[in-house]
């Protein structure tokens, strides 16, 4: 039985694909999630066939794991497959989509985990951490409105842009089929990841430039001086370890003296 992917399945899935991440274990990670998720699609595209139904379900508790918001575009993919499969004859054919099926969905799953990362947690949360920071400290002589902004264009900006892409992936997914791989690639994901971290990049820079513009004279060298070797230390790549311990001493310096 065909179980065309519109308006209504598409936003059964989305809710549901929201909720991945809920079944989360050491032993299969995301599987219980993928499984819950696509349930719905499995009920009617199997439907009528009892056994392979039940084989189905079950081939989706198995290992899974990738960046969740990510998962968007398996979760479509699989839907086609898993039609595909339905639609085949038993034998040689169905147990063929099957097994191309399995392959898909590991590979798919470990490419999509650094896109995402890069994408969402590397480049999407600095963005809006910057836009809150910057708007709040235009707004910092209304304390009340710089908290507001602060918490509300943070939401605003990362769950408009993240749930607007993981509705998209789904249809993606779904259209794609066996082919993610080839189409991400035509897909301008670097060019998305690099423009929003440049633009947070500024908006991070406007903030520090308010608080310096805000902050009396003795405070506001001293914060120059730190943006000026943050920006040395990160550009030098400077361990982590090492800029931590650099901050504690610079830190404990400037109480010594009496700036802070």
């Amino acid at each position: 039985m065909s179980a065309a992917l519109n308006a209504g399945m598409q936003g059964r899935l989305f809710a549901r694909s929201l909720l991945i991440q809920s079944g989360w274990n050491f032993e299969r990670m995301q599987s219980l999630g993928l499984a819950f998720c696509l349930e719905p699609w499995l009920e009617r595209c199997w439907a009528g066939q009892e056994a392979a139904g039940r084989e189905a379900r079950l081939r989706h508790h198995e290992f899974f794991n990738t960046q969740p918001y990510m998962a968007s575009l398996v979760v479509g993919m699989l839907c086609a497959l898993e039609e595909e499969a339905a639609a085949a004859p038993v034998g040689a054919d169905r147990d063929a989509l099957v097994a191309r099926l399995k392959t898909l969905k590991s590979a798919a799953a470990a490419a999509l985990a650094g896109v995402g990362d890069a994408l969402f947690w590397g480049a999407l949360r600095p963005l809006c951490a910057g836009v809150a920071a910057a708007g709040a400290l235009a707004l910092w002589d209304r304390p009340a409105w710089a908290a507001l902004w602060a918490a509300g264009s943070y939401l605003a900006v990362h769950n408009g842009l993240s749930l607007s892409l993981r509705w998209g992936f789904l249809g993606r997914g779904y259209e794609w089929r066996g082919q993610i791989a080839a189409r991400l690639k035509e897909w301008p994901a670097q060019r998305l990841i690099r423009g929003l971290r440049a633009a947070g990049l500024v908006l991070v820079l406007a903030a520090a430039a308010l608080l310096l513009v805000a902050a009396p004279a003795p405070h506001r060298v001293l914060g120059g001086l730190a943006l000026a070797a943050a920006v040395l230390l990160r550009a030098a790549r400077v361990s982590p370890y090492r800029l931590y311990a650099a901050a504690v001493l610079a830190g404990g310096a400037a109480a010594a003296a009496g700036w802070l």
